[in-house]
Parts: structure tokens; C-alpha cells; sequence
């Protein structure tokens, strides 16, 4: 019987069992993969402390020192520059709505500021910016390559005293009367003091084992790549468009590209196919912003499942059960926030206080009938699927 039981061993599942770990507690992970080749190998590599809510933004600069602490550990070049992240404004509602997030960035230690069309420019000077007025602007936020830091952090916890159960799939908590004794997987049950599910968009499944409907909606989210775009320079920033809702930024001599809209998943398999239709318009869309890349496509993709809460905020805390724990929902923003609130999570999971106030993050807070603080930038709903992103032809003449 170990003292806590993890189901998940992605971002967030591998740093709270080191940060439980190194407290002196007896941890397993439990995975139905092998560590580190879920959902959070599969993102965009996205690190920025422009949130608008306190902790999420503490636990981003957290986590910016965190990156650095693994590289300098395990002398793995994570390719994590800090060249800055970048978003577009378009219009006066959008620019006084980053205006308020920068203010309560700067609060908890973040230094973005808003930026002029001019010194927009001098940062994008490859970018068309017609109807561009602005710039929200992180200087030491970034991006770093998920697919080296996934494999190096999976090392190092097989290399800790963490038990790994890898290619063992969860199929249901094991409960008794108030408490859960374990987990039942598909080579038989595993017993634990403390059930932890880090799980991502998969937790829905692990939820509706024992009654409960996580307020969890997966989407499927896709990274396009360009091999080789010496049209964009090397130390350009993360940049994202609002108006186009794409994003672009430098991995090596490419580029890699994404939208903004994330299709609903009615299921999640195991591996969430990509689709080529979106990289056509994403392509399209790209060399309106970057015309020296006009007739240029993507050569080659992938995707993978993210897990969306109703205020873009994780799940974190006690629930249901009184040792069964959540920490799911991340939103996208897991590689930005899980490995700055790993402590915390470990701490509360422990029955300790966490230096970060985890209140806004409790699972029950949807139902509970408390305050609910949304995090987020948009000034409406991302759009939810292909066809309503592709709805509206964004082209030369709309950004003018």
C-alpha cells in the first residue's frame, strides 16, 4: 500500500509526486501510457505569467524559475527561450482588458506592460500589423520544446524512489463508505492512503466511474509546423493574434502554429488524430500576418486532448471522497502553472497549508454556490469548433 496514488504521470502528476516525494511521502504513479507521452508532451511549449488571476500568475513565475532549476540539474537544453510573449491588440476593449491583467500581473511580480504599434513593430518587424494598434508584452515569458522536457522529467522520477506503474490502466476507484481504498485497474487493484487524479481530459472518464460529472469539457488541441522559416527572426516572441485567433512562434530554424479554437471531443481516445483542414486555413491566415510566408504550408503536425473548465481555472482540492483529490482542469495552461503549484498541490494534499491561496481552484466551486473568479483574457468565447473560426474570412481587407 503506498501513501498516495497518482493517476497520470504528465506534467502535473510528475511534479506533485516529486514535490510529495521529497516531503518523505510514499508516492506511485499510475499511468495507462508510459510517463510523459500524454497530453503534455502535445502542446505548444507556451510559458507566460499573463494571467488574471493571482495564483495562476505566481504559480507561472514559479514555474519560470523551475524550468531554469531543471535545466541547470539535469543539463537537458529544454530549448526554453525567453524571448517574450506577445499578444496582438486590435481594438480599445481588447487593450483596456490586457490593461487590467497587466496591472494585477505587475501586483504579484510579473513584468508585462502594454506596448505601442511602434514598439510593436520594432518586436514584429516581419509582421504585416495592419489594424494593429498595440501589443500586450511579457519580455521574460516564452516557450520551450515539450517533447525534451516531458522524457527528461519522466527520468528523473524513475530515477527518485517514486513507484511507476506504467501501460496500467485505471478503471475505477475503489470506494468504501466515505473513503477510497484504491484503484482497480486492468492488472488488478492497487491500495493507497490518498487517490490523486492528474489525469487531464481523461479524469471525465475516472469521474463518471464513481457518479460524478467533472465540469470538465475536453477539446482537441493541434500544432502545426513549418521545418524551416528564415523569414522570422530567431529571437521573435511567442505571437498571438486575437483578431485571426492563431498563434505562431520559432522552434529551431521552423516555426510552430496553432488556432485559438479548440473542438469539442466527445470522447478522448488514446491518441487524438490531428486534422489537416484547420492547418489550410491556419496557413492562409499565417500569411496574411507573416506575407513573406504567402504559398508556404506545414509540413508536418500533431495533436492531443486538453481539459476546459466553465472559468479556465484548474480543479485543485479534496473531493467527493475524503482522501480522493483533484488536480485536473488545467485548461491548456498546465506546462505554464502544474510544476509552480506542485508544492502546493503536495502541501494540500498532505494536509498542509500551501503558500498559495488555493481557494478560487476548489472542485466544488461550480455548485457550491462561492465566488467564482474566471480567468481569462477574451473579450467573447473562444470559437468551439472549425467551421465558426472559419466562419468569418479574415483576409487582407478585414485587418485593414
Amino acid at each position: 500500500m503506498t501513501d498516495v496514488l497518482i493517476i497520470g504521470g504528465g506534467i502535473v502528476g510528475m511534479t506533485t509526486a516529486l514535490a510529495l516525494a521529497e516531503s518523505g511521502a510514499g508516492v506511485t504513479i499510475v499511468d495507462k501510457g508510459r510517463l510523459g507521452e500524454g497530453s503534455s508532451s502535445l502542446n505548444a511549449g507556451g510559458i507566460r505569467s499573463q494571467f488574471f488571476k493571482g495564483p495562476n500568475i505566481e504559480a507561472a513565475n514559479r514555474t519560470k524559475a523551475w524550468l531554469r532549476g531543471f535545466e541547470s540539474e539535469t543539463g537537458v537544453d529544454l530549448e526554453y527561450n525567453q524571448n517574450g510573449y506577445l499578444f496582438l491588440v486590435t481594438s480599445q476593449a481588447q487593450a483596456d482588458r490586457l490593461a487590467e491583467g497587466v496591472a494585477i500581473q505587475n501586483a504579484h511580480g510579473a513584468d508585462t506592460r502594454m506596448i505601442s504599434r511602434a514598439e510593436t513593430e520594432a518586436l514584429l518587424p516581419h509582421v504585416n500589423l495592419d489594424g494593429v494598434i498595440g501589443g500586450c508584452f511579457g519580455p521574460t515569458d516564452g516557450h520551450l520544446n515539450p517533447r525534451v522536457l516531458m522524457p527528461a522529467l519522466a527520468e528523473k522520477v524513475r530515477r527518485s524512489n517514486i513507484t511507476v506503474l506504467e501501460d496500467r490502466r485505471v478503471l475505477k476507484l475503489v470506494v468504501d463508505g466515505e473513503k477510497v481504498t484504491g484503484v482497480e485497474t486492468d492488472q488488478g487493484v492497487l491500495s493507497a492512503g490518498i487517490v490523486v487524479t492528474c489525469a487531464g481530459a481523461w479524469s471525465v472518464g475516472i469521474g463518471r466511474t464513481y457518479g460524478q460529472e467533472l465540469p470538465i469539457l475536453p477539446r482537441r488541441s493541434q500544432v502545426f509546423v513549418m521545418e524551416e522559416t528564415p523569414e522570422i527572426p530567431e529571437d521573435a516572441p511567442h505571437t498571438f493574434d486575437f483578431d485571426a485567433g492563431i498563434y505562431v512562434r520559432r522552434a529551431g530554424k521552423g516555426i510552430w502554429s496553432g488556432a485559438a479554437f479548440k473542438p469539442v471531443l466527445d470522447e478522448v481516445p488514446d491518441v487524438v488524430e490531428a486534422d489537416w483542414t484547420e492547418g489550410e486555413e491556419l496557413a492562409r491566415r499565417l500569411a496574411v500576418r507573416v506575407p513573406s510566408l504567402a504559398g508556404r504550408k506545414f509540413e508536418r503536425n500533431w495533436a492531443g486532448p486538453i481539459e476546459v473548465t466553465p472559468d479556465d481555472n484548474p480543479l485543485i482540492g479534496f473531493s467527493t471522497f475524503e482522501n480522493y483529490f483533484l488536480a485536473t482542469g488545467f485548461s491548456g495552461h498546465g506546462m505554464c502553472i502544474g510544476p509552480g503549484l506542485a508544492e502546493d498541490i503536495a502541501a494540500a494534499i498532505q494536509g498542509k497549508t500551501p503558500q498559495t491561496d488555493l481557494s478560487i481552484f476548489r472542485p466544488e466551486r461550480f455548485t457550491d454556490g462561492g465566488e467564482i473568479a474566471k480567468e481569462g483574457m477574451w473579450l467573447a468565447e473562444r470559437p468551439a469548433s472549425f467551421s465558426i473560426w472559419a466562419a468569418r474570412e479574415w483576409d487582407d481587407e478585414a485587418v485593414r
